[in-house]
């Protein structure tokens, strides 16, 4: 399962998919221009085939941008790669790429920085190396060329973080409202229940009294009105009793749509919920601690486990309540030390329950959140 992760960075999105495509360009003109015989070409391939593996390797970044010690990697792959070719009008398009690249991977000023040292090491082998008749307007031209490229692509990384940000958003919006209609529902099923214990219960259990007080005199117990309406009064009660012992069985909150809202905010990686059991959650801060929390794990598992699939299930039972959430991604050295998970331990021990958290054996991330039951659902 790691090997197939980390070869997920080769699967080309269309922004990548232009760097593959550019590569496939230099690669073939390389080639067809290359005039040291076979080494020359041989040590051309070597070259080229490092820079697409470093390519590659943080090709996924221009669909969810990171930066860790893999991008560290393949961005020096890519740049010695290319540093090392050989004077060639195909050479500098490489540069266009690294650019892109920079832009994807780097926040705007480390990406601005690292293309500057770029181009002051492009010149210093134009004058040196390559021995350009004219290497500053060289440098100018292809200069604009990555300016452009890396300006464009800033753009596209921060109308993805905005348009990311604005899913999460509009799913807690929606999560909240179905967490307050819900508690709306659950409120008025409490005081219909009551309403029907305390004022029609009563009321039914009074009239069955009198009932049988005057069935004590003599012959009203023998008429037929008398026991149809016995009858009819224990009948009301049992029905009344079954209706409000119902009502009671759906007491709680069900959060099961608020979690949905809030998975569908995230269009990758792939999220499995399990939610198909019936799950009542006692009282609206409790609900939406669950909710928050199942969030706060989503969140996590997207932006920093760089997890190609997520499990989410509530489950219940007579002795607790439990949500966990799980990644196969990479585990954060330090996972519980998170201000998101920080926060989340502190609302959910003021409600009584506990966080639990811990990295799989088989790589990935697991979050969960337990609260004791209080009741049977």
């Amino acid at each position: 399962m790691r090997s197939a992760r980390n070869l997920s960075g080769f699967a080309p999105t269309p922004l990548s998919g232009a760097g593959y495509l550019a590569w496939t360009t230099v690669a073939i003109g390389l080639w067809r221009a290359t005039a040291h015989g076979l080494s020359g070409r041989a040590i051309a391939v070597v070259l080229m085939l490092v820079f697409l593996i470093g390519f590659g390797l943080r090709a996924r970044a221009f669909a969810e941008p990171a930066s860790d010690a893999r991008d560290v990697l393949a961005l020096s792959l890519m740049v010695a790669s290319a540093l090392a070719l050989g004077p060639s009008i195909f050479t500098p398009i490489l540069l266009i790429v690294i650019a892109v690249a920079f832009g994807a991977i780097c926040p705007a000023g480390s990406a601005v920085t690292a293309l500057v040292l770029l181009n002051v090491a492009f010149l210093a082998i134009l004058m040196t190396r390559w021995r350009h008749d004219d290497p500053w307007f060289q440098l100018f031209i292809y200069g604009l060329f990555q300016v452009f490229a890396l300006l464009t692509t800033l753009d596209r990384m921060r109308a993805q973080r905005i348009s990311r940000d604005l899913r999460e958003v509009n799913a807690q919006l929606l999560a909240t409202r179905e967490l307050l209609a819900e508690s709306a529902r659950d409120g008025e099923r409490l005081r219909v229940s009551r309403e029907l214990h305390d004022v029609a219960g009563h009321g039914l259990t009074a009239l069955a009294l009198n009932l049988e007080l005057l069935g004590q005199e003599g012959g009203i117990s023998c008429r037929h009105e008398w026991l149809v309406s016995r009858a009819l009064v224990t009948e009301l009660l049992s029905d009344l009793g079954s209706v409000v012992a119902n009502l009671r069985r759906h007491d709680g909150i069900d959060v099961r749509a608020s979690l949905r809202r809030i998975a569908e905010a995230f269009p990758a990686p792939r999220i499995h919920l399990d939610l198909t059991k019936p799950v009542r959650v006692d009282g609206a801060e409790k609900a939406e601690a669950i909710v928050r929390a199942g969030q706060e794990g989503l969140t996590n598992a997207v932006r920093h486990a760089q997890a190609r699939n997520i499990w989410l299930s509530l489950d219940q039972d007579a002795t607790a309540l439990c949500l966990e959430v799980r990644d196969d991604g990479n585990c954060p050295p330090a996972h519980g030390a998170g201000y998101g998970l920080r926060g989340m331990r502190e609302r959910v021990a003021l409600l009584g329950g506990r966080v639990e958290t811990d990295a799989l054996r088989a790589g990935g991330f697991r979050l969960r959140v337990i609260f004791p039951a209080e009741r049977q659902a």
